[in-house]
């Protein structure tokens, strides 16, 4: 019987995990994972935020690590034999982020990814995101 899947649904300030059984067509969230630092140093830097470069923005530094720590969970459950891959969900600025945060075993892993920001969107629109490809 086929594994579950991940769909990982994130940007630099939270990311959602919903464990999809495609066999069953049913879903539910897994995980939840906040990162209150993106928010706030954004919005300490937000005055400036363009006069900023990247580089040196300290809440690259944040979302880099925050990228490792959610691509750390995806690992840990692939090597748990918990699920059988994973979809994944960013903005293109953080997915760049979560796919330099992969590994070889990831990669392998990673059904599809997209880069739209579905947070906050509802699991159904979600799937449908994934479904119909990156047309909105």
């Amino acid at each position: 019987m086929p594994m579950p899947d991940w769909i990982v649904v994130a940007d630099a300030a939270k990311a959602v995990v919903y464990r999809q059984d495609w066999v069953e067509n049913a879903g539910e969230e897994v995980m939840d994972l906040a990162h209150p630092e993106a928010r706030l140093k954004t919005s300490e830097l937000t005055s400036d935020i363009s006069a900023i470069p990247e580089k040196s923005d300290p809440s690259h530094t944040e979302n880099q690590r925050f990228a490792r720590e959610i691509m750390a969970r995806v690992r840990h459950a692939l090597d748990h034999n918990e699920i059988g891959g994973f979809y994944l969900a960013a903005p293109p600025q953080f997915l760049g982020m979560l796919r330099e945060a992969m590994d070889d075993r990831l990669r392998k892993a990673l059904q599809k990814d997209l880069d739209k920001n579905l947070s906050g969107v509802s699991h159904e629109e979600v799937l449908a995101a994934f479904k119909n490809g990156s047309k909105s």
